[in-house]
């Protein structure tokens, strides 16, 4: 705690000497915002700082060591030059190890007035968290939400917004992020001016600045118990799971929302969630609270994954103006993380950012569909259709594939190979049931689009992976989505769509009709 309360000092003074900007990906378009900004120095991890915690050194050093790099003829028993005066210490140029985060759940209820938000936002930003997990904010703003020194992930929209996720940017790196469909029951209840059965997660898969821990975070916000949504619950801790696994072959996953169900009531999920590998954190440390003004009930979570990598050090609420308190928890975190080796897909949407100093960040999309080519097993069918391949790495993965067992079909957009396109059909050649068919008359090349078909990916079978450019060098440096579906009925429709554009049907030409020939007599015994 020592330590976290000392970065929080740090980082509140390095942010308002120096007003720092952050880089704030709301909707996938980057912005800037100015450390300056009212709001940012209204957060309480962006003001009232404390002065540095570096001070210079009392004296210069009597006898200073020779550098390994210095001139060769130099003498190591040089006096220090008569000139030398004290100098400040620099800080340290490797980074500290990250031995732990604070995460903070935040559900700020919707129509809270902007005097007491902003208040609540203080509240937040008290201790300056590593991660923040908001609900019911889609209409604010994200410079409100991601102070300086935050960047702040959601897909923009009145039901995706509603629950984004903000971390640190000064410990922290995005490598990935999506928004995950949770539950999607349209229609109104009874007095209800939202849909209550419409709700998304939004995810950001992190790695810290020394390189050694990737984790990952997500915000979700489950429909409450009504008439109409009471068979919801089920569905979306299963699609929730199945983000999580997808997230965790990456390493250990945060989850932090309100679940709309009591901890210690008959309806919570215990099972389900065990069985998806989520934990509360209030299982890790033994003790839950109220979290809210909800006759006393704990329904706002951390949830962890696995369980085993993480400690609770500290677990408390804060109270808001909103009718949820804020959940604060600090976990121990191990300096190298790893991911899980089971592979698995989940639907929803990954977003890569061009933009980004990290070349992860930047090829997002293009690690997910390698990763889904690289884990279809023996036996399998990869069914690939696009306007243009034109990327070797993908081709080459294409071809590991068929040569492992796999069979490979690709559909191209283009009337002739490109060289990426002639490598493969060359190869392809010497496998028998794999091939690259060009149909240019069937899919339209004017509109970039690519669908990866996986009879089974990982853990996950009948898997659809679709984005909108062609398999080239754009989708890392330009903006791409990939969208990613898991039901059996969607495989199956896509999968009779590519065969009726690689096989045709056959439209044979009207023959001249023939005069009839007369009968001939059956042959005498």
């Amino acid at each position: 705690m020592l330590l976290r309360r000392a970065l929080a000092a740090g980082l509140a003074a390095t942010l308002a000497t120096a007003g720092a900007a952050v880089l704030a990906l709301d909707g996938g378009l980057p912005t800037t915002y100015d450390g300056g900004l009212e709001l940012a120095a209204a957060t309480g991890c962006a003001s009232e700082p404390e002065p540095s915690t570096f001070t210079p050194t009392p004296t210069p050093t009597a006898s200073p060591t020779v550098s390994p790099t210095a001139d060769p003829s130099a003498t190591a028993t040089a006096s220090p030059s008569p000139t030398a005066t004290a100098s400040p210490t620099s800080p340290p140029v490797d980074p500290d190890p990250v031995t732990s985060v604070e995460v903070v759940q935040a559900n700020i209820k919707s129509g809270t007035e902007l005097s007491k938000f902003r208040a609540d936002l203080r509240k937040v930003f008290k201790t300056c968290p590593d991660f923040v997990t908001y609900n019911e904010v889609p209409m604010r703003q994200p410079q409100y939400l991601a102070p300086a020194g935050y960047a702040i992930w959601r897909t923009p929209g009145q039901y995706m917004g509603a629950t984004p996720v903000v971390w640190r940017t000064d410990r922290w790196t995005a490598e990935a992020r999506g928004t995950t469909m949770i539950s999607n029951l349209q229609g109104y209840g009874r007095g209800q001016r939202v849909m209550w059965g419409v709700r998304y997660a939004n995810w950001v898969t992190l790695r810290s600045v020394d390189g050694r821990q990737t984790v990952s975070l997500v915000s979700v916000h489950i429909a409450p118990k009504s008439e109409r949504t009471s068979k919801l619950l089920g569905p979306s801790i299963q699609r929730l799971g199945a983000l999580v696994g997808q997230l965790s072959s990456s390493g250990p996953v945060l989850v932090g929302g309100d679940f709309n169900r009591h901890y210690k009531s008959r309806e919570y999920p215990r099972t389900l969630l065990q069985q998806h590998g989520m934990n509360a954190v209030y299982d890790l440390s033994g003790r839950y609270d109220p979290t809210g003004d909800h006759f006393g009930a704990t329904i706002d979570y951390v949830m962890v994954r696995p369980a085993a990598v993480f400690s609770v050090l500290s677990q408390f609420t804060r109270e808001l103006n909103s009718d949820h308190d804020a959940l604060v928890v600090e976990l121990s975190l191990p300096e190298q993380t790893v991911g899980e080796p089971v592979i698995s897909f989940a639907a929803g949407t990954t977003v890569n950012d061009p933009a980004a100093a990290s070349p992860r960040a930047r090829s997002a999309v293009a690690r997910s569909l390698l990763t889904a080519l690289r884990s279809v097993p023996e036996g399998g069918t990869l069914r690939v259709q696009t306007s243009s391949l034109d990327m070797r790495r993908f081709a080459k993965k294409l071809l590991d594939a068929a040569r492992r067992g796999v069979t490979v079909q690709v559909l191209s957009g283009t009337a002739a190979n490109t060289p990426v396109e002639e490598f493969l059909v060359r190869r392809l050649a010497e496998i028998p049931g794999s091939w690259l068919r060009h149909r240019p008359e069937a899919i339209d090349a004017t509109v970039p689009r690519t669908t990866v078909l996986a009879s089974r990916a990982g853990a996950t079978p009948k898997t659809v992976l679709e984005l909108d450019r062609a398999l080239a060098r754009s989708i890392v440096t330009e903006r791409t989505v990939l969208r990613t579906e898991t039901a059996k009925k969607a495989y199956k429709s896509r999968v009779r769509t590519f065969g009726a554009i690689a096989d045709p049907p056959v439209v044979e030409e009207p023959t001249e009709p023939t005069e009839p020939t007369e009968p001939t007599e059956p042959a005498q015994p």
